[in-house]
């Protein structure tokens, strides 16, 4: 048997344990604390940046995506060397993953390429700045082709720009119209105005489609239309407005093996963005206005009018003068007019009317300006016209309007001597009968001011007034359990799955219309397919739903099936085909079996 311990041995032994014990927690934390920072360095270093595009060959009109991926943190992408085309933004995505203990994150910005000419063009290194590091991206060729003219008659689809007016003057109000000719089914047309640099600008809302014939070919035409006004004089120039519009094309050639499809065909949706020329204007200054002239500063076509409500008045009555600018143009700007009231007339304005409504010529429409004008001297009183000078854009030069009014006939008031007496007191009035608030102090005393009233009350039990403090902490409680267990969750995937069941039952609502219908089936599909990998947003392309399921493990065939669901919902929406009672059901009935896949 070892020999017994004594007590400094033993107090040395437990000594030593004590202090291996914690040597080891000191050890562990500083390990644990270097694998972060290194994982940390690793993961700053591992950031790279890769540039891909979806095609490489295109023509002059058509677009091309560009996706800049910045693996293992985030950045600032710098597109301004891009000189051979013209971006456009389709936002970004990002991913966090944690495998292992090991953190990824993943950032891609969506880019929209539309070259603006032709030849081998080139999308150059692109700089990424991450952490206030710059990396750069792979160069890649570009392949731009001629495009058809479009009197070739070759074209499915193209678009236009014109201004009714190319030289204005100043302030003249001009219409921009867009036009889209599409020979062909369309969907997701997604336009994008010009910015309208040096011009007032607003969209007439009611948007014109009709048929036309180019060149022997029929054309479906859509408008959109702006109302512009020039704000400065010179040539301006007004950039070019892009559309993206996906062509819906049916293939002829069924391929091989390929099941239903080879009996039936299948259509097909490329998405192509289209952009018009840019429009030039030239703004002409407004000439010298005469002498002793006071412009209003309206611009445009306009006429004047004047009209009393009363002109046989007494003293102390009012009359009302109406003063109405009418026309086509800038009515939006004009002032108050001015009235010459006489000396014995007291005058007090209102807010003025306005009636204003944008047609296909522009802004037309009235402003009316009231004045209330009150005799204090009996009399016959005549007012001086009413004036309004103007720019006549279809004459060229200024023009005066004058609008005269009818004499005002002002007789003695009958009621003058007594006027007066209505604002004071009759001198035989009878004194007040309220009487006046004294102070007694006896009124603010306690009822009970005797000794007696002070006494002791009955003390507490312990038990009671343990529990009385105890009450709060534990009402406190309850109700962060309740608030725990009644938590939302408010994670991504719940949001968009919870927005799939909703767009689904609207779409399942009796009384919905055919477009109602089908765009609460396309919200529901898309919402369960970004709630079902976890992010937010509205709006996938088919092949991007496919690429999506694709992801998340599901097979060729069953993401093929769900994305030409989408596909088929977003034609039918587009293209205002007939929709029936048993297409309505096929079309809900494989939308609910694919989303309740999603959320299993």
């Amino acid at each position: 048997m070892p020999p017994d311990r004594g007590p400094v041995q033993a107090y040395q032994a437990r000594h030593d344990e004590k202090g291996t014990f914690y040597e080891s927690i000191i050890f562990r934390t500083l390990t644990t604390a270097i694998l972060i920072l290194l994982s940390t360095a690793i993961g700053a270093q591992a950031a790279t940046v890769r540039a891909v595009v979806d095609r490489n060959q295109v023509m002059v009109g058509e677009s091309l995506s560009l996706q800049v991926t910045i693996e293992g943190g985030d950045g600032d992408v710098d597109l301004s060397s891009l000189t051979d085309f013209k971006t456009v933004s389709r936002g970004s995505t990002s991913s966090f993953q944690m495998v292992n203990g090991r953190t990824s994150r993943q950032m891609i910005y969506n880019y929209v390429l539309i070259p603006l000419k032709a030849g081998e063009l080139n999308v150059p290194a692109i700089p990424v700045t991450i952490d206030g590091k710059i990396h750069y991206t792979t160069p890649i060729r570009v392949r731009v082709s001629e495009e058809p003219p479009v009197d070739s008659g070759r074209r499915d689809v193209y678009v236009s720009a014109a201004v009714s007016e190319t030289s204005p003057w100043v302030g003249q109000q001009i219409v921009y119209t867009f036009q889209l000719f599409n020979a062909v089914q369309v969907a997701e047309a997604k336009f994008q105005a010009p910015e309208f640099d040096d011009f007032q600008a607003e969209e007439l809302e009611d948007r014109k489609s009709y048929r036309t014939v180019v060149n022997g070919r029929e054309f479906i035409v859509t408008e959109v239309r702006f109302i512009l006004i020039p704000v400065k004089t010179g040539t301006l120039t007004i950039d070019p407005a892009v559309l993206q519009v996906g062509l819906v094309q049916h293939r002829r050639r069924p391929r091989p093996f390929s099941g239903m499809d080879a009996f039936f065909g299948r259509t097909e949706m490329t998405t192509r963005v289209l952009q018009t020329d840019p429009v030039t204007v030239t703004v002409r200054d407004l000439p010298p206005k005469p002498p002793g002239t006071v412009f209003s500063g309206l611009v445009g076509k306009f006429e004047i009018s004047a009209v009393l409500d009363k002109i046989d008045l007494q003293v102390g009555d009012s009359t009302t003068l109406a003063v109405t600018v009418s026309g086509s143009g800038n009515i939006m700007d004009a002032a108050p007019p001015t009235i010459a009231a006489p000396s014995d007339f007291k005058s007090y304005t209102d807010n003025p009317e306005e009636s204003i409504r944008k047609e296909a010529a522009g802004y037309v429409g009235s402003k009316t300006f009231r004045t209330a004008l009150v005799p204090v001297k009996a009399g016959d009183y005549h007012l001086d016209p009413v004036t309004l000078t103007y720019f006549d854009v279809n004459q060229g030069d200024y023009r005066t309007l004058s609008a005269t009014t009818e004499t005002i006939y002002v007789r003695p008031s009958k009621t003058a001597a007594t006027d007066i007496d209505v604002f004071r007191a009759a001198p035989d009035r009878m004194p007040s009968l309220k009487k006046r608030v004294e102070f007694t102090g006896r009124d603010i005393l306690p009822l009970k001011t005797e000794l007696e009233a002070l006494q002791t009350g009955r003390r507490m039990p312990l038990s009671w007034f343990s529990l009385l403090l105890a009450l709060p902490i534990l009402v406190f409680a309850a109700t962060r359990v309740v608030l725990r267990m009644t938590r939302k969750d408010e994670t991504p995937g719940r949001i968009m799955a919870g927005r799939a069941r909703q767009a689904l039952k609207e779409a399942c609502a009796p009384a919905t219309t055919d477009n109602d219908f089908l765009t609460s089936l396309y919200r529901a599909l898309v919402s369960a397919i970004l709630g079902r990998i976890g992010v937010m947003g509205t709006s996938l392309t088919w092949s991007e739903a496919r690429s999506r399921l694709l992801e998340i493990g599901w097979d060729a065939e069953s993401a093929d099936a769900a994305a030409r669901l989408l596909e088929e919902i977003e034609s039918f929406n587009y293209s205002g085909g007939i929709l029936d009672a048993d297409k309505r059901a096929d079309l809900l009935d494989r939308t609910r079996q694919t989303i309740r896949r999603l959320a299993s």
